[in-house]
């Protein structure tokens, strides 16, 4: 098994610490960035973070094909979204 790295990361306006690879460490950085520029978008902040999760979960559903594994791009996608949901 790989050595975990602590992660710190501030969401929503939330801080978060999380342990992950460090192989899985910058995608996770750049996920959080993702996520937070579409929650800065979005007015309806008591269901912004749904709101957020289903407009992201849309836009990659609807370019699948930019991808040339999509299913290891979602199950990506898939083991962050679990982590996320862990530390909230």
């Amino acid at each position: 098994m790989s050595e975990m790295e602590t992660l710190s990361l501030r969401i929503f306006g939330r801080d978060l610490t999380l342990a992950c690879p460090p192989e899985e460490k910058d995608q996770l950085i750049r996920a959080a960035k993702l996520l937070n520029d579409e929650l800065d978008g979005i007015s309806d902040k008591n269901n912004a973070l749904v709101i957020a999760g289903l407009t992201m979960a849309s836009k990659l559903l609807s370019k699948p094909t930019e991808n040339t594994d999509s299913s290891l791009n979602n199950k990506d996608i898939e083991k962050l979204i679990q982590k996320i949901e862990s530390a909230l």
